[in-house]
């Protein structure tokens, strides 16, 4: 099981790095939450499939382009940590190089939660903790 949640994730991320909105839908669980960096910030949780389409949106508006490349992957059951390196384009362009990390949690195959880390080892290292 946990090498099938890596292989979601890793479609996730793929379909995330190609704005594949519809794509990204299907792999997330009807009930699911989203908390990127902007939202962690603001205060706002992207919710349900309608919220993965707004996020998507979102995202267009913001960022030319937004690539998430994985380095590393750590899973218990059905708990995925993943760092990786971002480059982002923003209008102007300007260009953003970062490292970052996420916490998926899955249910039924599909992503329910995603966290956005700043620290890539907090993200990582959160694998271990309690859902």
């Amino acid at each position: 099981m946990a090498e099938e949640n890596v292989e979601i994730v890793r479609r996730v991320v793929a379909a995330f790095n190609e704005r594949d909105t519809e794509q990204l839908v299907r792999l997330f669980d009807p009930d699911c939450e989203f908390l990127p960096f902007r939202a962690q910030l603001e205060g706002l949780i992207y919710r349900g499939h309608e919220g993965m389409r707004r996020f998507a949106r979102d995202m267009v508006e913001d960022w030319d382009s937004y690539v998430i490349e994985p380095t590393q992957f750590r899973v218990r059951q059905d708990r995925v940590g993943v760092a990786g390196q971002i480059t982002a384009v923003a209008p102007g362009p300007r260009t953003i190089e970062s490292t970052a990390g996420f916490v998926f949690d899955l249910r039924d195959g599909r992503i329910l939660r995603v966290v956005s880390h700043s620290d890539p080892r907090a993200a990582l290292d959160a694998v271990w903790l309690p859902g």
